[in-house]
């Protein structure tokens, strides 16, 4: 299966409704939970927290979470014609690798290539995930963000394509090595069930 997008759903893969937490997908593995997706009263403010991984994403080696974020921002911006405006307060959560600082930074410099204005990364101390930042701002609905936003989407989807190839070359090629050692193993004149019953 060639990879074109996640899938973002509501509950028990129900129709998304804003306000609620929003279901994040590869195919039918399940990525995790934008949680709380809040609202506000007039529809055209969306607002972003936490990204809670599920545990297929915390086995994986890798980072999911610009994907999720650039997503996510498409979704709104595609299905919900009043949102104008997404504003983000991410913290490390949505993030498992690497240092606290070095990865605010990088989700900065996303928020900052899709045209979010006012970006901050501030500290939050927290005795239980040392080195936390928060990383906040503003994106608005309007031509110059879409385009940005698309071009870095498909940046993020084609390095996601990479590393779904490079997984499936992993478990298929040791699967190949086994069955060549197998035949080789075998002595000159054995043959399996199936050339047995060919000789007959």
């Amino acid at each position: 299966m060639t990879f074109e997008r996640l899938r973002i759903t509501g509950r028990d893969g129900g129709r998304y409704q804003l306000g609620t937490p929003m279901h994040v997908h590869d195919g039918s593995a399940s990525l995790g939970t934008v949680d709380p997706v809040r609202v506000s009263r007039d529809g055209t403010e969306v607002h972003i927290e936490r990204f809670l991984p599920s545990r297929f994403v915390k086995e994986q080696n890798r980072n999911f979470g610009p994907l999720v974020l650039l997503e996510v921002t498409t979704y709104l911006a595609e299905q919900f014609d009043g949102v104008q405006t997404v504003s983000y307060s991410l913290s490390r959560e949505i993030e498992m690798h690497g240092d606290g600082m070095k990865v605010a930074s990088a989700r900065s410099a996303l928020l900052q290539d899709i045209g979010a204005e006012g970006v901050t990364i501030t500290p939050r101390p927290d005795h239980q995930t040392p080195g936390n930042f928060v990383v906040e701002g503003l994106w608005a609905y309007n031509e110059r963000n879409l385009a940005s936003l698309a071009r870095c989407l498909e940046r993020e989807r084609e390095i996601y394509r990479h590393w779904e190839a490079s997984a499936s070359h992993a478990t298929v090629i040791p699967a190949l090595r086994d069955r060549l050692r197998q035949l080789l193993e075998r002595g000159p004149g054995e043959t399996g069930a199936r050339g047995a019953d060919a000789a007959d």
